[in-house]
């Protein structure tokens, strides 16, 4: 606040007052503007004058959320800490010993012949800014009518810590973090020179709580006071991105350390607002997140993905597609059009969307995958993918899994792919067509080499954003759940009513894993349904005890949107899960599109193919058979020709050597058979060898059975093979 007059003097003292004050030189004004003249008269009274017009910074900022002389023309003097793009930062050197008021201002105007160092004298109009959807305002000085250099001098940053509840009393301030800050965005890198920072990762509350709980509020309140954004003081578009490592990237959960610059405040990148830093120091960054080449997780039988594909279209926002034809379009409902698509503008954008996700899937090596977000225009983009993929990695890698009759009315789907030589197709796929679901989900049940099944079931709920005509339940409630919520619970309640159900019992086998992108965190309404109906949440099991399970980052917070839910049944049978961060962890401005003018930062790669983690799921499937033939003696007769029927036939003899009973249904494989022999009357294959099924159950210790096998031959050709015993189905 202003200093004024403490006492009333007569007219006579004041002239005296007026007679010394003149007499003082311009440079004592400049190192004290308060001028305190004490026993000048009688009786010790004492007299504090301003200089008209003239107040320190503190006094400006005040210790108020805004300040005292808002809209008033003022003059004030500091030194100059940091040049921006639209003005430059003030700090008074002394300041006021008071931790309520801030010692720095911004000056919003021309800053051409100033240099950092300068002390300067300046006069304008005291605003107080609020940036757009911000809660607060921004105390600046603007329409700057004069400024004068006074000389040199020096400001010490003032220390901060994070996390910090209170950072309004350092604003315009030189200040450094004395801790390492940990990014945790990084999505408007490119677009604005900007990282979001916090003391260690911020985790979405409603990933770990229970939204609306205390705990869930507590944490949200937290990460407010644990945030400060990095900037690049330009204002605008980076010509060239700033930060980056020589690698080219820098992820979230990368630290910075010794961070020195001037407290910004204003508007941040998606249309927020925070507490900014512009560093007067080059920033000094460390690798603390390296990245992974490839995920690694315990070893199973099967292994199971779920991939968001960030919009892979094989037609093109330009109406051009994959094979060079124009005038395309995608359907979204009844219309067909290119502005339905959504992925690549142009055949240069595709290029490089698609060998990202290449790179990306063969990186995975999944005997199984589950898309979610690619086009819905039938089996053809997803075979697409299928073709480069197998140019990739060899012939038959991978194949589709036919689609089902209903794949929904969204210009997206969700689609599945496997590998022939790992699994094979039990069935054909299902689908769920009723209204709630936009993106219907799909189901295929598949068998391993062991026999063991197990259906998967791929989702891809209702997105959280594009809030238009949200009401009741869909509407954002202030919760951490956002929008749509009541939508996304029914889907998950016609899964666990309906579908799953369905998908259990077509299968005949219980075994069943959930997986997709859900569009709702860890903790949140629609995975607890699932959670309460029986299915296990395996990223839970197998990620949090590692640390913060995420697949996403959003606004500076991370959490997992991408699941696996294993059902009870099939829970036992997983062996490990991991979220592959090759996506989330960077940049936005290293994915696919090319963006006009400016540093384009692509690399050929996996990283930032999408803006979801993949989740990869190893499954350890317990088989329906057993080689039990150590436990067996398998005697076999000579080959007997029949004249009559003009086949051979052999005795094979089986005794149960062991010490307990041999489970059926119980099968002779004849491996090996000499090329050319045919077993007639075969009860099927196994691993391209013909096997009998024996007409006994089991078989008890000591106990025999005996079966016939029937041979076709070509002359002069003899019978040979191995035998094995194998008990069980498959």
């Amino acid at each position: 606040m202003n200093k004024h007059v403490a006492s009333n003097p007569s007219a006579s003292r004041l002239t005296i007052l007026a007679a010394l004050l003149a007499g003082l030189s311009s440079s004592a004004f400049a190192a004290s503007p308060d001028l305190v003249i004490s026993q000048i008269f009688g009786g010790g009274s004492s007299v504090a004058v301003r200089i008209a017009g003239v107040l320190t910074i503190p006094q400006i900022q005040g210790a108020d959320a805004k300040s005292a002389y808002a809209d008033s023309v003022q003059t004030t003097q500091g030194v100059v800490t940091a040049i921006v793009g639209s003005g430059y930062f003030l700090q008074d050197p002394n300041g006021d010993a008071n931790p309520a008021t801030s010692d720095g201002l911004f000056v919003f105007g021309p800053s051409a012949a100033l240099a950092v160092g300068d002390l300067v004298r300046v006069t304008g109009t005291v605003t107080e800014y609020t940036p757009t959807g911000a809660a607060r305002s921004y105390t600046e000085l603007t329409s700057v009518t004069a400024t004068t250099r006074l000389g040199t001098g020096s400001v010490a940053p003032t220390n901060v810590t994070l996390p910090n509840a209170d950072l309004a009393r350092f604003e315009g301030m030189l200040v450094r973090f004395a801790t390492p800050l940990t990014v945790n965005g990084n999505t408007h890198l490119g677009a604005r020179g900007e990282l979001t920072l916090a003391a260690g990762r911020r985790e979405r509350p409603t990933n770990r709580h229970v939204p609306g709980s205390a705990e869930a509020r507590a944490l949200a309140a937290d990460n407010a006071a644990n945030i400060v954004v990095l900037d690049d003081g330009i204002f605008t578009a980076p010509a060239t991105i700033p930060y980056l490592f020589a690698d080219g990237t820098v992820r979230a959960g990368d630290t910075v350390s010794d961070l020195t610059g001037v407290l910004d405040f204003g508007a941040t990148g998606g249309g927020g607002t925070a507490f900014k830093l512009q560093p007067t120091v080059r920033p000094s960054f460390s690798r603390a997140n390296a990245r992974m080449a490839r995920p690694v997780l315990a070893a199973g039988n099967v292994r199971v993905a779920s991939a968001n594909v960030l919009n892979f279209f094989t037609t093109f926002t330009n109406g051009g597609d994959a094979w060079g034809r124009t005038g395309q379009g995608c359907t979204v409902g009844s219309t067909t059009r290119a502005s339905n698509c959504r992925g690549a503008d142009d055949i240069g954008e595709f290029v490089r969307q698609r060998d990202k996700i290449v790179s990306a899937l063969s990186a995975v090596d999944a005997d199984v995958v589950g898309l979610m977000e690619i086009q819905n225009n039938g089996d053809i983009a997803v075979t697409y993918l299928v073709d480069q993929l197998n140019a990739a990695l060899g012939a038959g890698t991978y194949a589709v899994v036919p689609k089902p009759a209903a794949t929904g009315t969204d210009a997206i789907r969700v689609a599945m792919i496997y590998k022939p030589k790992s699994v094979s197709l039990v069935g054909a796929a299902l689908s769920d067509g009723n209204g709630v679901h936009n993106r219907a989900p799909i189901a295929q049940t598949f068998k391993a080499a062991n026999g063991g099944k197990f259906s998967l079931v791929v989702n891809h709920l209702k997105s959280k954003g594009g809030c238009g005509g949200a009401s009741g339940g869909n509407a954002d409630s202030g919760d951490g759940q956002g929008c749509w919520n009541a939508t996304r619970v029914d889907q998950a309640a016609r899964l666990r009513d309906v579908f799953l159900p369905q998908v259990a019992a077509a299968a005949n086998d219980a075994d069943v894993l959930v997986v997709g992108d859900m569009n709702a965190y860890g903790m949140e309404d629609p995975i607890r349904l699932l959670n309460a109906a029986g299915y296990v949440n395996e990223i839970e099991r197998f990620v949090r005890p590692r640390g913060i399970p995420y697949s996403y980052v959003y606004g500076g917070e991370s959490g997992y949107l991408d699941h696996a839910l294993a059902s009870g049944s099939l829970s036992p049978q997983v062996a490990g899960v991991i979220e592959w961060h090759h996506n989330a962890d960077e940049p936005e401005a290293l994915d696919y599109n090319l963006e006009s003018g400016g540093q384009d930062p692509y690399q050929a790669g996996p990283y930032r193919a999408s803006d979801h983690d993949p989740v990869v799921i190893s499954l350890n499937l317990a088989p329906t058979f057993a080689d039990v033939t150590a436990s067996a003696a398998i005697v076999r007769s000579a080959p007997r020709f029949h004249r009559l029927s003009g086949k051979f036939t052999s005795t094979v003899k089986i005794t149960n050597t062991g010490g307990a009973a041999l489970a059926g249904p119980l099968h002779l494989v004849l491996q090996g058979l000499t090329a050319g022999v045919t077993l007639d009357g075969k009860s099927g294959d196994k691993d391209g060898s013909p096997y009998l099924t024996l007409p006994n159950a089991a078989l008890a210790p000591g106990a025999s059975a005996s079966i016939t096998a029937t041979f076709t031959k070509p002359s002069k050709t003899g019978i040979a093979y191995t035998p094995a015993l194998l008990g069980g189905t498959f």
